[in-house]
């Protein structure tokens, strides 16, 4: 029996030896492998870095490693987010996010957008000019900074005025700066005096009308009113036609300053007008065109057998050729103007270079100049007044004298002023109930119009009301001229 147990303690003796050089077999052998399969993973390139304003970021991506061995990344999976705007200076993020082997690992980079470009800074004089008449460092100096990021900062440059250069600075957002100098030149910048004309130097009167003399005023060198008396020169008989002068003129010992006024007389000539017997008549007129619907109002116009009058411009040179389409289909073509620029009020021979280069193109696709025209802004205009005094009434009268009708409107559907559709239907409605013949005024460049227009024709034949085009013995819708 005590031979058994001894047998059994050796036994359990040898299993523990065996157990535990098996353990240190696993410990020597089996560890250091499992050591060189640890997993790395990490950023190529810097953790910090910078870019600059404006320019194309590519990260440069993250590398993991199995124990001594690369993995190609191509065949990881993982997620990349980045918060990077290149257009905007200031940190930003790059994050990876990385799934292997049931494990996420996090990487992150920061990136900083940095604005290192200085403003540009353009000086447009090479030399600074100080001038007498002017306030203290009042100088004949442009200049324009513009930054690639702040965009223009003109406002933010800083002048400073030595005695022989002018130093200018300009700094960015990003505390980038410019400086550059140039030279200061003393200057004496007295100039002649002149004489400023008070009213407008072109006056047209209508004959037996009154000539009022506004004066004027004698400006110094340094463009400062002066006191000194102008002798006035010149005499205006509004009983006769013709162009007259009126001079004006102020002399000292050192200087003589003459300045002239013309004034235009001329005769007042008026249409005939061959009135219109029948009733309910609606001259149905657009003006500003042709323009990008007015194909589309070509289109209704002909589905209901309506003929109108348009007022044509060359504004939009794409949709010109349309007159063509116009006058074969019946409808009147007239003149509006080649600009509609209100300068060409300046005289009655802008005027007239404005009306006849238009009435050219008129012809080139009518075939025949026009002797009807509506003046922009409507005789009744006030805006050429900025430009000559009295100078519509002598358009009038010329073109009048000279065969040609203008006409101006009674029904106003208000479109040009932005009148909703719903609104302009309805003044066109309310216009025409009002008066036995109407002259409407709408415009073929406006949208709203041409929603409504159609609803408007139905309306109009259905309450009896018949469309005619203008002709010069059409009854004349004329406003009173302010001018």
């Amino acid at each position: 029996m005590r031979n058994i147990l001894n047998n059994n303690k050796m036994m359990a003796i040898i299993f523990t030896l065996i157990v535990i050089s098996v353990l240190l077999l696993a410990y020597f052998f089996i560890k250091p492998e499992v050591k060189e399969k640890e997993i790395h993973v990490f950023l190529n390139g810097n953790e910090h870095q910078a870019i600059s304003l404006l320019s194309e970021y590519v990260d440069d991506g993250f590398k993991m490693k199995i124990g001594k061995e690369e993995v190609d990344t191509m065949n990881l999976d993982y997620k990349m987010s980045s918060t990077i705007d290149p257009s905007v200076p200031g940190k930003y993020e790059v994050n990876y996010e990385i799934m292997y082997d049931n494990q996420i690992y996090h990487l992150k980079r920061v990136v900083e957008v940095k604005d290192e470009e200085a403003p540009v800074l353009t000086i447009e004089q090479e030399v600074a000019e100080k001038y007498f008449c002017k306030k203290t460092n009042k100088m004949n100096l442009s200049y324009r900074a513009e930054d690639n990021y702040d965009g223009i900062i003109t406002d933010k440059v800083k002048v400073e005025v030595g005695e022989k250069n002018v130093i200018l600075s300009v700094s960015d957002s990003s505390g980038n700066e410019t400086r550059k100098e140039i030279p200061l030149k003393e200057m004496d910048d007295q100039k002649v005096a002149i004489i400023e004309l008070k009213g407008k130097e072109t006056v047209y009167i209508p004959l037996g009308g009154t000539y009022e003399e506004e004066g004027a005023t004698l400006i110094d060198g340094c463009g400062d009113e002066k006191s000194e008396e102008i002798t006035i020169t010149g005499n205006v008989d509004t009983q006769t036609p013709g162009e007259y002068e009126v001079n004006y003129q102020y002399k000292d010992d050192n200087q003589k300053v003459t300045k002239t006024r013309k004034v235009i007389v001329y005769e007042i000539k008026k249409n005939e007008n061959i009135q219109e017997n029948s009733k309910k008549i609606v001259y149905l007129t657009f003006d500003d065109g042709p323009g990008q619907y007015t194909e589309e109002l070509l289109n209704i116009l002909k589905k209901h057998d309506v003929k109108v009058t348009f007022f044509v411009t060359n504004q939009f040179k794409k949709y010109v050729p349309l007159i063509k389409r116009e006058s074969e289909e019946g409808h009147v073509v007239a003149v509006h103007s080649l600009t509609h620029n209100w300068k060409i009020y300046q005289s009655v021979e802008t005027y007239m270079k404005d009306f006849n280069d238009m009435n050219e193109i008129v012809a080139k696709y009518t075939g025949e100049k026009s002797k009807l025209f509506r003046f922009p802004g409507g005789s009744s205009n006030t805006i050429s007044r900025k430009y000559a005094k009295g100078v519509v009434s002598s358009i009038a009268s010329h073109m009048t004298k000279n065969g040609y009708t203008y006409f101006d409107w009674n029904v106003d559907s208000e479109d040009a002023a932005g009148a909703s559709s719903k609104q302009i239907l309805s003044n066109a409605i309310n216009g025409i109930n009002s008066r036995d013949v109407s002259v409407v005024l709408m415009h073929d460049i406006k949208k709203n119009t041409i929603a409504v227009i159609e609803e408007f024709i139905v309306y109009a034949k259905e309450n009896g009301f018949t469309f005619k085009t203008l002709s010069p013995s059409a009854q004349t819708v004329h406003h009173h001229i302010n001018n």
